[in-house]
């Protein structure tokens, strides 16, 4: 009989309570009701939240709990840690930017805030800028372009992890700026990069579309400076050094 209610819950699309309606315990019929429901509507969240973390694209996983803040991570003035990890950015469309050399943490930070708006029910998209150059010019070389930045407009935060890693082709970089121009004022993003700003035109080869990339993107970003040293060279070095 039990498999039997099993079975006619999944049919119903009642999966959660499937799952864990033997160990509600029963003392009136609205406690048993409610207790049933409230398996179900967790179920679903759970659900839902992992369709949009595994929509968002992320590479790898990381956390805030994982993350170690250190002296050498600078923020502006005015800029708690709290104001980012609580997404408090969020709200006025502010852009956090984190500049600093290769293994100091840019990605993991930017990816544990984005993974954590995610849980909190909000749309997200993680590129890396090859990544998303890529996309757009084969999208637009599809006919597909005006869709995919539709589907954006839907999104409340976008990470573009990596520029200045790969220099990007004159179309690419065009396009990335639409994107960016996109969401001015409209969403949020989180930006990571090697290279100072004025190092930009590098990665975009255009001074023109470059100046106007950055200007926007300063207008309501917070930019935030790694200096340390390699986190994974430093661990690396670690290990090497407690095998002798």
């Amino acid at each position: 009989m039990a498999e039997q209610i099993e079975l006619m819950m999944r049919q119903v699309k009642l999966g959660g309570m499937a799952k864990g309606w033997r160990s509600v315990r029963y003392e009136n019929t609205e406690q048993y009701v409610t207790e049933l429901l409230k398996l179900e509507l967790q179920e679903r969240e759970a659900n839902r939240i992992n369709r949009m973390v595994k929509t968002a694209g992320f590479r790898v996983l990381k956390t805030l709990d994982e993350f170690v803040w250190n002296s050498a991570i600078e923020l502006p003035s005015g800029l708690t840690q709290e104001y980012m990890t609580d997404l408090h950015f969020l709200t006025p469309k502010e852009n956090l930017i984190f500049m600093g050399t290769v293994g100091t943490g840019k990605t993991h930070l930017a990816t544990a805030i984005a993974l954590k708006a995610c849980q909190e029910g909000r749309k997200v998209r993680f590129f890396t800028a090859a990544g998303l150059a890529n996309l757009l010019l084969e999208k637009n070389n599809k006919g597909t372009l005006n869709n995919f930045l539709g589907s954006l407009k839907k999104v409340e935060l976008i990470v573009i992890d990596e520029i200045g890693f790969v220099p990007l082709h004159k179309d690419a970089a065009e396009l990335l700026f639409q994107v960016i121009s996109d969401c001015y004022e409209r969403k949020s993003l989180i930006i990571t990069s090697n290279l100072e700003f004025s190092q930009w035109n590098t990665v975009f080869g255009d001074n023109r579309l470059t100046a106007a990339l950055v200007d926007r993107l300063i207008h309501h970003s917070h930019i935030v400076i790694f200096s340390g040293e390699s986190y994974r060279l430093t661990q690396s070095m670690h290990r090497q050094r407690s095998s002798f």
